[in-house]
């Protein structure tokens, strides 16, 4: 089977010619933008049994599939099948795959560099959770706790954090052998035998006798003469901890090590391979610069690991003086067996042994579909500043909600007075239904028959001191500003603003005073569009850009609410 795409240009004037071109390989990979509109065209010999087509697993409408049984092709038609995408995609039809290569077109990768980064200074767990695939969404379903790799180190967090908490039990009753040595003790309290009095006999010659010494307490007489003897040759039990088992315990540790070592070794040798642009120098956001981003998050907690392992096998090395690590996989023994803390110890070991570097992880367990996430995140934390800023001069207290279970950012952040009745909320996805229930907002009118609520991206939530309620809504889109123009600002309108309203005023239809989608570049050149001709009346609804060359068109209107509010007057 052959598989073609094609790129569809279409004029934007009268007569609206339409071009249709192939999309020929670069360096073995077919190229698409993530945004531009294409055709797909697979090509047979012969009907294949099954004709289901598939771009990342997610199936295409059958819509737009279309057998060609004469000619053997199977066409899926116009549409932007690639949108969201960046990396390697897997495109399927039946049973045969290909790969395409997907580039960010709403994005430049100064930009997606500088997002990534920003996100991952705010919160590390969002950036991973983002990019990287959960276990059940692998291939055959089941995750492997044998895979060591960048997006990967929870097994090796599993080992530190193991052997950490069963130090403090070990240390009350490590495993010992007993062994009689002898060395020189207190005379006082040796365990003299007959040995000690033979080295005694040997060492007269160091012996200091003088007769003043005949009324000293620990006196003795040897031939008519006197001294004190304080030290002598005598046997000692030693506990001896150099046993299999311990020895296995700092191999397990050396191990670990040496993973490590590798992962680092894996990462360097990754960083080498990255080229942060395309070849053509069109300058498009492409998965190498998206993942250099992952790169630095791993070498960072990778190398933390690294230093949190120094710290716990040390500690094993102070509690088992004189043994030396067995590098080579445990064995079951006696006492591994029989002792429930050796087992745990065993369970850990064979663990950490059984670890394996995934050289090939940044195909198998990084996601392709996540940007509009990226772009949602980037947003939620620019918002957050904004609001920060205004009140940095302001004697308030932040309070966050509990971050719920599953999620990596709290749903409500509150900036409330010391002294004063006002509170300013922000809400994080929001439900918006008939009874009141995260804010205030409720539906009323005739909304989507299907909508039995609405949850925009972000809330913003003003109480006053006299009880008065004020609303801005913010929707984070993961477009070109003309597309929001065209496609969403219409319909976020009817949503938001004609089919909502706050519950519990005194007007009967107050509606919120601010409606902004935002999105990564200007609308016709200007970075704050709005339906508005004078932006002195409310409500105001707009669109705002958003990006990482410039956040100010989000901090001025954010300040706009502030001021039209009156905040903490």
């Amino acid at each position: 089977m052959e598989f073609k795409i094609f790129h569809i240009r279409k004029d934007s004037s009268p007569p609206y010619n339409t071009e249709r071109e192939e999309v020929l390989p670069m360096d073995g990979l077919l190229v698409v933008l993530e945004h531009h509109f294409y055709e797909l065209e697979f090509h047979y010999f012969e009907l294949p049994v099954d004709v289901q087509v598939r771009i990342d697993g997610v199936e295409i409408e059958d819509s737009l599939v279309k057998n060609d049984i004469n000619n053997g092709v199977i066409t899926i038609g116009l549409g932007q099948h690639f949108s969201n995408q960046l990396g390697v995609v897997k495109v399927s039809c039946g049973s045969e795959s290909f790969q395409v290569r997907v580039d960010a077109s709403k994005l430049s990768s100064e930009d997606a560099e500088s997002m990534i980064t920003y996100l991952y200074k705010k919160n590390k767990s969002v950036i991973m959770k983002l990019f990287t695939k959960d276990d059940e969404e692998f291939e055959d379903g089941s995750p492997n706790n044998n895979v060591l790799s960048i997006t990967r180190l929870s097994p090796l967090d599993a080992f530190i954090n193991n052997m950490e908490a069963m130090l403090p039990e070990l240390a009350h009753s490590p495993r010992y052998s007993t062994v009689q040595k002898r060395e020189i003790q207190d005379f006082a309290t040796a365990n003299i035998d007959n040995q000690s009095i033979d080295w005694l006999i040997e060492h007269l010659d160091e012996l200091y006798f003088d007769d003043s010494l005949k009324d000293h307490p620990d006196a003795i007489e040897i031939n008519g003469q006197y001294t004190v003897i304080d030290r002598i040759d005598a046997p000692v039990i030693k506990m001896e901890y150099a046993t299999y088992e311990n020895e296995c315990i700092l191999g397990g540790f050396y191990w670990a090590r040496k993973l490590i070592d590798d992962l680092l070794t894996h990462i360097d040798h990754l960083n080498e391979q990255k080229n942060y642009f395309q070849a053509d120098g069109n300058g498009y956001a492409t998965f190498e610069s998206a993942q250099v981003i992952i790169n630095a998050q791993a070498i960072e907690d990778v190398n933390e690991l690294k230093t949190r392992l120094y710290r716990v096998e040390r500690k094993y090395r102070q509690l088992l003086p004189n043994t030396k690590p067995n590098v080579y996989p445990p064995k079951l023994t006696k006492q591994f067996s029989s002792v429930n803390l050796y087992s745990n110890i065993f369970l850990s070991l064979l663990q950490v042994y059984n670890l394996k570097i995934d050289t090939d992880s940044s195909a198998s367990s990084m996601k392709t579909s996540f940007l509009d996430q990226i772009y949602e995140m980037y947003t939620y934390y620019q918002l957050k500043d904004a609001l920060l800023e205004c009140f940095k001069d302001y004697n308030v207290r932040i309070e966050e909600d509990e971050v719920e279970e599953g999620e990596f950012i709290p749903k409500r952040i509150s900036i409330i007075p010391v002294k004063g009745k006002w509170m300013m909320n922000f809400l994080y996805q929001p439900q918006i239904g008939r009874e009141p229930k995260d804010t205030h907002l409720v539906l009323h009118g005739k909304p989507h028959r299907d909508s039995f609520y609405y949850t925009p991206d972000f809330v913003v939530e003003y109480m006053d001191p006299h009880l008065s309620l004020r609303y801005g809504i913010l929707d984070a889109k993961y477009k070109m500003a003309k597309t929001v123009l065209e496609q969403d600002l219409k319909e976020a309108s009817f949503k938001y603003y004609t089919c909502v309203r706050v519950i519990g005023e005194k007007r009967d239809h107050q509606k919120p005073d601010f409606l902004w989608l935002i999105c990564p570049n200007a609308c016709y050149g200007r970075p704050v569009w709005t339906m508005n001709y004078d932006e002195h009346f409310l409500p105001i609804i707009g669109i705002v850009m958003n990006n990482a060359e410039s956040n100010d068109p989000i901090k001025q209107c954010i300040k706009k609410m502030m001021k039209e509010w009156s905040v903490g007057v």
